[in-house]
């Protein structure tokens, strides 16, 4: 079995890569969009199909205590218009100063939208405000 860390720093190494093959914004926007694909996979080899429709902030809600007991973050906490997720499993895992500019920030954002479009008939995007060790604020719409 591969260790959960080794397949982390894959993860995030592999977005650097592709950063490296087609450039900050392509790789943004691919990042996110694998994480809009994965997050309904994950959330159906889970659960199954979901039996209801939800509004687009108990969706998000939702998906924040999900990816909370999954494990991808100690707190993910949605208020105000914005998510705030502490001791994330992503941050730590980057190399770098310039945390925001990881593409793995926007795989997480497309998870979380991912796991919105599972539950609900409308979309949520998430844009980062805040990156740093241990602690990312989307901002969220």
């Amino acid at each position: 079995m591969v260790d959960p860390d080794i397949l982390l720093l894959a993860i995030v190494n592999a977005s650097e890569g592709v950063r490296a093959l087609i450039g900050d914004k392509g790789a943004k926007a691919v990042l996110r969009d694998a994480g809009r694909q994965a997050g309904p996979r994950l959330l159906e080899s889970l659960i199954g199909h979901f039996p209801e429709v939800l509004n687009k902030e108990e969706a998000l809600r939702r998906a924040c205590i999900i990816l909370e007991d999954l494990g991808f973050a100690k707190s993910i906490k949605i208020g105000d218009g914005n998510i705030v997720i502490e001791e994330d499993i992503f941050t730590d895992a980057i190399v770098g100063e310039n945390l925001s500019d990881s593409p793995v920030i926007y795989f997480f954002a497309g998870l979380i939208e991912g796991f919105v479009s599972f539950m609900s008939d409308q979309k949520a995007t998430l844009v980062p405000e805040v990156v740093e060790r241990g602690k990312i604020i989307y901002k969220y719409s």
